[in-house]
């Protein structure tokens, strides 16, 4: 898909007025649109460049390392990695092609030229709207906030929200019954990130009942959002078969709500900040300033008057659109709170936007198009044919709007403003790798948070980067720990860990963690190695590795595979029998009947076979415990499956070898399929509809195209070319027979 054409203006009317009979096409539209996404690649190299040399990026929701693998979300075994998941798999592929440590930087550097170009196309006007507002879009306080938060997926759906309003303006002026290219952009965004489901929503429904919309504007976006809605065909799986989900509640609202910021909340919202975090040391640290900050609201809400006035089409939708940003993006602190209350609670996936103030991204696209407009007059007024004081005015209000690039831009540039360097993960992280090697066996890593400082990255917090550095499956927190909400997980096994490590390990801890798979722990000694120092009494954990930066243990107990015997209990029980050495590798189940001697000392025998998948080999019928996080989507062949005390999976196997298979693979499997097909139909149809368009454009162009013929004059000589003088006397009467 290229770029939608611009907003026609009045001013912009008798240039565009072919166009009523043409498909729309126009050439000088799309090299400005060009010109505008070079700009915003040249704004996105000024920041990714110092995260291109060796090292890893590491963010607070943006983790890079040497072995980041496709997370068990793609498969349905991960709660909390369940959305996006083409985006996901694209990730996946690229890293694959070009290595994790590019792959971050690569990302971030993507969304400048994406969002720059989709806001100049939606922009429309000249150079100075165009260019002004795409490096606004590039460069303001909320992009800011959300870059140093790592909410890189987030950011891509943002840019492409640009392209999809542009191309749902264009639907609206060509009053067809359906566009291909809003419904691909759209799909596009979705499939980035969810919360484009929402806020893409909004936008064209606003492009459609604003201003005065007609049954046939209505009825477009109704398709459009419907067949953009395949993109989601697999989440139709993981409701059908009760794939586990994180947790959502009323506590989100709470503690991911808008940060006031000094000033208040309004204030916060109009300057496009208030990202939850407020200031927390992996936020920014961005001081934007009274003046950069009353230019930027001043010149975007004159702006979007006078698109208002000059085109309505566009000009109220936008407006709309800045509104809703911001009475959203208060959430529960701000007028509309009862009702954004009411719609967590009964409209569905309306969790996904918990953390309100991601609505502002819709104020920053508003106001980038409303600073262009602003940019656009002014440049006009200080032309040489205007009065001096006119010119003199025009260019101090042309700086002044230049002061709100300047107050954030310090703040994004070369890395973060040169807060965010790229990290190098300690020697005896490698040294661990190492001695551990490659297996399907876990890693327990500690301290047990999902995000915390760490030396190397100079003390911001960031999200453990464990899992993106082991090649082994490593096993580390997914709790947020923020106020009332201390977790969203609805992992037996997290939760089973969770207990176990507060209760200090209660001396068996490898006999405990051993039905979970766990083979190793890792322990960072970077703030809290203090609050683990029971890990050196365990009696069933040996040290392989004591460094400063790290101690490895190895788990000496086994506790999988074919156990044969089982127990009835609960943690307490286990816990108890654990600590009178008492607990062998029975499975403990936490409800059935005992079978077998206990303690048993059988293990083994099972092997990966896939990601959703493992081989029971033949041996001695009982249970078999499968080191995966329990599910009724689990089935070994019609035999009876429960779940441990530990969360893990058990098998009661007879002595043939079986396999275990999750089942809602085969059908996630299938949704995404249908979902990554859903893409590419409307991406192409998209493109074949900008392709024939633009076909029937050059016809029509050459049809109109003067044939010049020369015939032969008296004597069969051609005739002569006319003088320079009569072709300046014809032009002279045919443009005069134009003014006529």
């Amino acid at each position: 898909m290229t770029a939608p054409a611009p907003a026609i203006t009045p001013a912009r009317a008798t240039r565009h007025a072919r166009h009523r009979r043409l498909p729309g096409i126009d050439v000088a539209a799309a090299r400005l649109t060009a010109e505008s996404a070079l700009l915003g690649l040249l704004a996105g190299i000024a920041v990714v460049a110092p995260w291109t040399r060796d090292g890893y990026l590491l963010l607070l929701d943006w983790v890079a390392g040497p072995h980041q693998a496709l997370t068990p979300g793609l498969y349905g075994l991960d709660p909390a990695a369940l959305d996006a998941l083409p985006y996901r798999l694209a990730t996946h592929i690229l890293r694959s092609i070009v290595g994790s440590g590019v792959t971050a930087w690569l990302l971030i550097l993507a969304f400048f030229p994406i969002a720059a170009g989709g806001v100049s196309a939606l922009a429309g006007g000249g150079r100075w709207r165009r260019h002004a507002a795409a490096l606004f879009a590039c460069c303001n306080p909320f992009v800011v906030e959300r870059l140093q938060a790592g909410h890189v997926a987030f950011l891509l759906s943002v840019a492409l929200l640009g392209w999809l309003l542009a191309s749902a303006l264009r639907g609206r002026r060509r009053q067809r019954w359906f566009a291909a290219r809003p419904a691909g952009w759209y799909a596009l965004a979705m499939a980035v990130g969810p919360h484009a489901a929402w806020l893409g929503g909004v936008g064209l429904l606003a492009f459609a009942v604003l201003p005065r919309p007609r049954s046939r504007d209505i009825i477009r976006t109704l398709v459009v959002i419907a067949c953009a809605g395949c993109i989601y065909a697999y989440a139709v799986v993981v409701v059908s078969s009760a794939i586990l989900t994180v947790k959502v509640g009323p506590g989100d609202l709470e503690v991911y709500a808008t940060h006031a910021g000094p000033h208040g909340l309004a204030a916060t919202l109009l300057s496009l900040r208030g990202f939850w975090r407020g200031g927390a040391d992996s936020s920014p640290q961005l001081v934007l300033g009274f003046i950069p900050g009353v230019a930027m609201v001043l010149a975007a809400t004159a702006g979007l008057v006078r698109l208002c006035r000059r085109d309505r089409a566009a000009g109220v939708p936008l407006t709309a659109l800045a509104l809703v940003g911001l009475l959203f993006g208060a959430g529960i602190e701000g007028p509309l709170a009862g009702a954004y209350r009411a719609a967590f609670d009964y409209l569905p996936l309306f969790e996904a936007m918990r953390e309100q103030q991601k609505w502002v991204a819709l104020t920053m696209i508003a106001y980038a198009v409303g600073i262009g407009v602003t940019a656009e007059a002014l440049a006009d007024l200080c032309r040489p044919a205007r009065p001096a004081i006119t010119q003199l005015i025009s260019a101090a209000a042309l700086l002044a709007l230049a002061t709100a690039y300047v107050g954030s831009g310090p703040s994004l540039v070369w890395g973060l403003g040169g807060s965010v360097k790229v990290s190098h993960y300690p020697s005896a992280w490698y040294d661990a790798d190492r001695i551990m090697g490659a297996g399907t066996e876990s890693v327990l890593f500690l301290p047990w948070h999902e995000y915390q400082p760490l030396d190397f990255t100079g003390g911001r917090t960031v999200a453990t980067p464990a899992g993106a550095f082991f090649r082994r499956p490593v096993l580390s927190s997914d709790a947020v720990e923020l106020g009332s909400v201390r977790t969203n997980s609805s992992s037996q096994r997290m939760a089973y860990l969770q207990r176990l490590i507060v209760d200090g390990g209660q001396g068996a801890f490898g006999r405990l963690i051993a039905p979970l798979g766990i083979r190793y722990v890792a322990l960072a000694r970077d703030r809290e190695a203090g609050a683990y120092a029971w890990l050196d009494r365990q009696r069933d954990l040996r040290a392989v590795l004591r460094t400063e930066k790290l101690v490895l243990y190895e788990v000496e107990e086994a506790g999988t595979g074919r156990v044969v015997s089982a127990r009835t209990g609960t943690y307490e029980s286990a816990v108890a029998v654990a600590a009178r050495s008492e607990l062998g590798t029975e499975a403990v189940l936490a409800a059935g009947s005992a079978s077998g001697p206990v303690p048993a000392a059988a293990s083994g025998r099972i092997k990966r076979t896939s990601s959703t998948s493992w081989r029971i080999e033949a041996g001695a019928a009982g249970w078999v415990v499968i080191p995966e996080e329990w599910s009724p989507g689990w089935s070994a062949g019609g035999l009876e499956v429960r779940p441990t005390v530990a969360g893990t999976v058990a098998v009661k196997a007879g002595s043939d070898a079986v396999t275990v298979r999750y089942t809602p693979w085969k059908w996630l499997r299938l949704g995404i399929a249908a979902s990554i097909v859903s893409l590419v139909v409307l991406l192409v149809a998209g493109l074949l509809e900008h392709r024939r368009e633009l076909s029937q454009w050059r016809i029509r162009r050459r049809a109109r195209r003067p044939t010049r013929r020369r015939s032969a004059g008296p004597g069969g000589s051609a005739p002569a070319r006319p003088s320079a003088g009569s072709r300046r006397a014809g032009t002279a009467r045919s443009g005069a027979a134009g003014r006529r």
